[in-house]
């Protein structure tokens, strides 16, 4: 699979964690990909007041290790605020 295809399709899949995450009381999306010396790093901000940087960061880690146990490794999700 080519970069790119890889890519999209791994942010494919932690765009569809975030969007489960919501019946939770997690509202989070991703705003940006980057791709830089084999790592992937996705930033991620939340959508409404009210989730604790605890609750995000944990769901964050979450969704990192379940992509590590499908064979994607080298993905970071990185906490943002949008302006």
């Amino acid at each position: 699979m080519a970069a790119t295809e890889r890519v999209e399709s791994i942010v494919d899949k932690v765009k569809q964690r975030l969007a489960g995450a919501q019946q939770h009381g997690i509202y989070l999306k991703v705003t940006a990909a980057k791709l830089d010396d084999d790592w992937l790093y996705i930033t991620v901000a939340p959508t409404q007041a009210g989730i604790s940087a605890a609750e995000a960061a944990a769901f964050m880690s979450k969704v990192e290790r379940e992509l590590r146990g499908g064979g994607d490794d080298k993905v970071l999700l990185v906490p943002a605020l949008e302006d």
